[in-house]
This record gives C-alpha cells, sequence and structure tokens, in this order.
C-alpha cells in the first residue's frame, strides 16, 4: 500500500496493490501543524572530539631503510578517513620515479575535548598494504604508527614512522601538515 499526500490541500491517496484508490481528507489546525521535513541535508561527520573525519595533506618523508617512495626520501600526498572515533583508513602516495600507495587501517586514540587544542592530540597505530610500482612492483604488509597534532581550527601536522615488508624491509619517518573537512 503507497501513500501520497497530495499538494492541493489535505487529502490522502491511498493506492493499493490491486489499483484500488481510496481518498481521504483531513482537517488539520496551521497553528499546531509541525513542518514536513521531505529530506534532510548532509551534516560533516565530527568525531566526539569535535574535529572533522577526513583530511588531507602533504608530507616529507625522510627514507630510514629500502629503496621504495617509503625508504628513501620523498614527498607524499595523504589522507585520513574517519570510519569512527577510534578507526581510520589512511591512505597516501609515495612521490618519486617509482609512486608506492598505502593503505593502513589505524586505531586512534584521541584524548582531546572540543575546545582545548593541547589536549587533543590523536595517536594511532595500524597495519595494511603498501603497493610499489616499478618494473619490480609488489603488493605487501605494511605497519604504521604515528600522531595527529591540532594546530589551528582546521590545520593540523602529522608525524609517522611506516615499515613496508617488501623483499626488503623499507621504514620512513614522515612529517606533514592537513586540511581537516
Amino acid at each position: 500500500m503507497f501513500k501520497y499526500v497530495a499538494t492541493t490541500g489535505c487529502t490522502i491517496l491511498t493506492v493499493g496493490f490491486g489499483g484500488t484508490v481510496q481518498a481521504q481528507s483531513i482537517t488539520v489546525n496551521p497553528q499546531q501543524a509541525k513542518p514536513l521535513v521531505i529530506a534532510q541535508g548532509l551534516q560533516p561527520l565530527t568525531g566526539t572530539n569535535g574535529r572533522s573525519r577526513f583530511s588531507i595533506g602533504v608530507s616529507g618523508n625522510v627514507g630510514i631503510t629500502g629503496n621504495t617512495a617509503m625508504g628513501e626520501s620523498s614527498f607524499s600526498i595523504n589522507s585520513r578517513i574517519g570510519l569512527t572515533d577510534s578507526l581510520s583508513v589512511r591512505p597516501s602516495v609515495g612521490l618519486t620515479s617509482d609512486p608506492n600507495i598505502t593503505v593502513p587501517l589505524t586505531i586512534d586514540f584521541p584524548t582531546g575535548a572540543d575546545t582545548d587544542i593541547e589536549d587533543s592530540v590523536t595517536p594511532y597505530i595500524g597495519g595494511g598494504i603498501v603497493i610499489t610500482t616499478g618494473d619490480n612492483g609488489q603488493v605487501a604488509p605494511m605497519a604504521t604508527v604515528g600522531l595527529d597534532i591540532p594546530i589551528a581550527d582546521a590545520f593540523g601536522a602529522s608525524i609517522s614512522v611506516d615499515a613496508g615488508f617488501l623483499d626488503t624491509t623499507q621504514v620512513g619517518a614522515s612529517v606533514g601538515v592537513s586540511y581537516s573537512f
């Protein structure tokens, strides 16, 4: 059974599956009527600490061991997609002649309140995959540990150490800035 509220007054048409149509008229006191919400706007997904769950940023990577974008000095474009207050996906692309892509899932440990910037630092730890490109492209497991540090309302800094477990272990440390939206 389907119901349709006609726009020409207060008539409710009920259409049955067999094609039968019934019309009902109702009287509404305009002072007691509540506004009808047809569609709701999307609200930004924010965590309980009041910060957005989404960010994009850039970082500089200092390679510690290895010969991929993770293990060499490089620049990265990174992001954070907060699935919950304590679970995020943090994809990034390391930019070198043979770029690599990392897709870790992290457990976040938010520490702060809505208004206290100093207390809203978020350490995280996690694992995922690293995809290397080039002649010897590989897909391998990776681990990450890091810290998100808010600087201003929508801007933050990040520090992380990533390890990719390829043929040889790749380790890099990065520092970056991000914009939350």
